[in-house]
């Protein structure tokens, strides 16, 4: 369940920039106030992506509890004073009645579906609002006013209500993108796409619906206790059907299927009527059923899902070859040695005594190895390996081209005999390298190493396996899967997909045809050179048994380390030194 708080704050600066600029191009501070009310609004809007967009339960009644969180605010601060402390008692307050009228409304109503039970919800929400205009301690149809308002009447005040709205909007939307990875988010998708087939895993339909109800009240709960802790008066007319109706515009609009679309969607339906004030009456129900039309025939999974899938299919493309040009130019600590004209491999080292060679797999770079350069009586090197990294590329990708490359670096740096680890791919190289130069390696360490016969992967993978050149995310997850048990390190996962960038972009497919091609099944029998192969437990990509086989034909050991995936010297740089020391004193 990993959250990037990078993509947070990105989209919390995006929101305060363009603020910033409605204010500096208006020259009105109440510009803030517009945008903290969009706010509010794709709050409650982000209630309904949950329970629409991935719960797929239709509700036409939420706005009713919007209105539960304004009322519960408005008579708590008005009665019991608007200190801090009771404006945070009133949020609380009408989260707990939005719960309670949840469980009593959703119970029953979700066992219906679809429209009918957008029409149930329909008759709470009219009912909520009928109930306020007759209840007189509420303020009947007159409404409550002179609520007390978040920061009064200061000279800042629209600045710090505005700020106070966007941090309220950034944790609901932190904690809506938690929902969504979470187990239950899961669950929610897996029900709305199909009831029969969420049984059958085992999902608890009716828990599950109910929560996601449940969860969207809160939303709009907190939602309408922002709107009267902002606004300063409530009327029920706010919060009826036509507030029912424009929340489904806005995930419509917005989309549907990202908490995005909230915040779009509302800064179209609850914006126009800011530009548009002045505008004759009725035009504003024509734009919005105009909208409706353009938006439901051109754009039907709304507005931030096209982005999305514009920005995977045509944006990200040029925005990582100029991500990949700048961050290549990034300052190294390295040193470089030419291997051959034109060619240069750059590489790290530390230490003095025995030299460890340290070969890194794919998408991979030397960085891979930078939490066990430090082992004691050895002096550590760590390449890039050619078409990897900040080293040069060369055309092709072969096992062999790049084992060749690492014997010519290997004279270069005038090394005799060098003990040599090989992690994944790297793996491959060292058996190409231990195999074919026999006289340059004095021990071999395999770690999490290609099979001595290769990897065979389907052609039909082929494009998924090229797509991730272009797409950071897909990349990641690679990555991610890679790193083992260390994959929740979301910032050094950050590190390793940038680094695994700048890989040549035609190596993507090319090292997966490599690895398809290399065999070295029948040579192995005449290896000499003392070999380790090691594999984790948990490794998704090379198994128990690829490890022993390699071992077997390499006339070597193996060993199975059971608290670790596919990257022990990262996941566990301790016990990875420790190995590597005592398989050298055997």
């Amino acid at each position: 369940m990993n959250v990037s708080m990078k993509r947070i704050f990105g989209y919390g600066l995006t929101i305060l920039v363009v603020a910033v600029l409605g204010v500096v191009i208006s020259g009105q501070m109440y510009v803030l106030a517009n945008f903290s009310y969009i706010l509010i609004w794709a709050i409650a809007g982000m209630g309904m992506v949950l329970l629409i967009g991935f719960g797929g339960q239709l509700s036409l009644g939420h706005a009713a509890f919007v209105a539960i969180g304004g009322y519960a605010t408005a008579m708590i601060t008005t009665n019991l004073g608007g200190s801090p402390g009771m404006m945070v008692l009133g949020v609380l307050v009408g989260m707990l009645i939005s719960v309670f009228f949840a469980l009593l409304i959703g119970l029953p109503a979700l066992r219906l579906k679809g429209y009918y039970l957008a029409i149930a919800t329909i008759a709470f929400g009219v009912g909520v609002e009928q109930a306020i205009r007759a209840t007189e301690w509420l303020g009947s149809a007159r409404g409550i006013y002179n609520i007390p308002q978040l920061f009064g009447m200061s000279r800042l005040a629209d600045i710090w209500v505005f700020l106070t709205v966007l941090a309220v909007f950034l944790v609901l939307y932190t904690v809506g993108l938690i929902i969504i990875k979470s187990p239950y988010g899961i669950k929610f998708r897996m029900i709305r796409d199909s009831e029969v087939a969420a049984r059958s895993y085992g999902t608890d339909l009716t828990k599950n619906k109910l929560l996601v109800f449940i969860l969207s009240a809160i939303f709009c709960s907190v939602a309408g206790s922002m709107y009267a802790m902002t606004q300063g008066l409530v009327f029920p007319e706010t919060f009826g059907l036509m507030a029912a109706i424009n929340l489904l515009l806005i995930i419509i609009i917005g989309g549907a299927t990202m908490l995005e679309g909230a915040l779009i969607g509302s800064l179209i339906i609850m914006g126009l009527p800011l530009l548009l004030s002045d505008a004759p009456g009725g035009s504003l129900s024509l734009i919005n059923g105009i909208l409706l039309i353009l938006f439901v025939l051109l754009l039907p999974k709304g507005i931030a899902f096209e982005l999305f899938i514009l920005w995977v299919t045509r944006l990200q493309k040029p925005y990582i070859k100029v991500f990949r040009f700048f961050y290549r130019l990034k300052p190294t600590f390295g040193k470089y040695v030419e291997v051959a004209p034109d060619t240069c491999i750059h590489y790290v080292e530390k230490g003095e005594g025995k030299t460890l060679l340290y070969l890194h797999g794919n998408f991979a770079s030397h960085i891979w190895y930078r939490e066990v350069m430090d082992v004691p009586g050895y002096r550590t090197v760590a390449p890039d390996l050619v078409n990897f990294g900040r080293s040069d590329r060369v055309s092709g990708s072969d096992i062999d081209t790049y084992a060749d490359s690492v014997a010519a670096f290997i004279d270069k740096l005038g090394l005799d005999s060098v003990y040599v680890v090989g992690h994944s791919l790297g793996g491959a190289v060292a058996i190409s390298l231990a195999l074919r130069y026999p006289q340059k390696v004095n021990r071999m360490l395999l770690l999490d190493s290609s099979p001595v016969d290769g990897v065979k992967v389907s052609e039909e993978f082929y494009p998924i396996i090229e797509a991730t050149k272009n797409n950071y995310s897909l990349l990641k997850q690679a990555v991610a899967k890679i790193m083992g048990t260390r994959s929740a390190d979301l910032k050094l996962a950050a590190r390793f997909t940038k680094e695994g960038l700048l890989m040549n972009t035609e190596s993507f497919v090319g090292n997966a045809k490599a690895l398809a091609r290399f065999d070295y099944t029948d040579k192995a029998r005449t290896n000499r050179v003392p070999t380790l192969a090691v594999v984790g437990a948990f490794d998704p990509v090379v198994s128990i048994d690829d490890c022993e086989r390699t071992a077997r034909a390499l006339n070597g050991e193996s060993r199975v380390i059971e608290h670790v995936g596919h990257a022990l010297n990262i996941e566990d740089p301790q016990l990875f030194i420790k190995i590597v020391t005592e398989f050298d004193t055997e």
